[in-house]
Protein backbone atom coordinates (compact mmCIF):
# COMPACT_ATOMS: atom_id res chain seq x y z
CA UNK A 1 0.00 0.00 0.00
CA UNK A 2 1.26 3.48 -0.66
CA UNK A 3 1.87 5.62 2.30
CA UNK A 4 -0.35 8.61 2.62
CA UNK A 5 1.26 12.12 2.38
CA UNK A 6 -1.21 14.47 4.11
CA UNK A 7 0.60 17.82 3.92
CA UNK A 8 3.20 19.49 2.21
CA UNK A 9 6.12 18.53 4.76
CA UNK A 10 5.66 14.69 4.74
CA UNK A 11 5.59 15.14 0.58
CA UNK A 12 8.78 17.35 0.99
CA UNK A 13 10.65 14.77 3.94
CA UNK A 14 9.49 11.64 1.06
CA UNK A 15 11.21 13.38 -1.74
CA UNK A 16 14.14 14.64 -0.21
CA UNK A 17 15.13 11.60 2.19
CA UNK A 18 15.71 9.06 -1.86
CA UNK A 19 18.70 9.72 -2.90
CA UNK A 20 19.03 6.50 -4.88
CA UNK A 21 15.28 5.80 -5.37
CA UNK A 22 12.61 7.20 -7.65
CA UNK A 23 9.83 9.14 -6.50
CA UNK A 24 6.13 8.85 -7.39
CA UNK A 25 3.78 10.90 -5.72
CA UNK A 26 0.01 10.69 -6.81
CA UNK A 27 -2.46 13.02 -5.71
CA UNK A 28 -5.90 11.55 -5.47
CA UNK A 29 -8.47 9.98 -3.53
CA UNK A 30 -8.98 6.54 -2.07
CA UNK A 31 -12.84 6.85 -3.02
CA UNK A 32 -11.93 8.21 -6.35
CA UNK A 33 -12.10 4.91 -9.11
CA UNK A 34 -9.94 6.09 -11.21
CA UNK A 35 -7.27 6.93 -8.87
CA UNK A 36 -7.57 3.16 -7.16
CA UNK A 37 -7.02 1.45 -10.66
CA UNK A 38 -3.86 3.90 -11.02
CA UNK A 39 -2.41 2.65 -7.72
CA UNK A 40 -3.18 -0.78 -9.30
CA UNK A 41 -0.98 -0.24 -12.49
CA UNK A 42 1.91 1.51 -10.54
CA UNK A 43 2.09 -1.52 -7.89
CA UNK A 44 2.01 -4.07 -11.01
CA UNK A 45 4.97 -1.94 -12.84
CA UNK A 46 6.96 -1.40 -9.55
CA UNK A 47 6.67 -5.36 -9.44
CA UNK A 48 7.82 -5.62 -12.63
CA UNK A 49 10.61 -3.46 -12.13
CA UNK A 50 11.52 -5.01 -9.04
CA UNK A 51 11.70 -8.43 -10.64
CA UNK A 52 13.99 -6.92 -13.83
CA UNK A 53 16.27 -5.88 -11.35
CA UNK A 54 16.52 -8.97 -9.02
CA UNK A 55 17.23 -10.80 -11.96
CA UNK A 56 20.12 -8.26 -13.63
CA UNK A 57 21.63 -8.64 -10.13
CA UNK A 58 22.06 -12.60 -10.40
Amino acid sequence: MLPHLNNGWRVDQATLSEEDRVVVIHLGHDWDPTCMKMDKDRREMEDKLLATKEHSDH
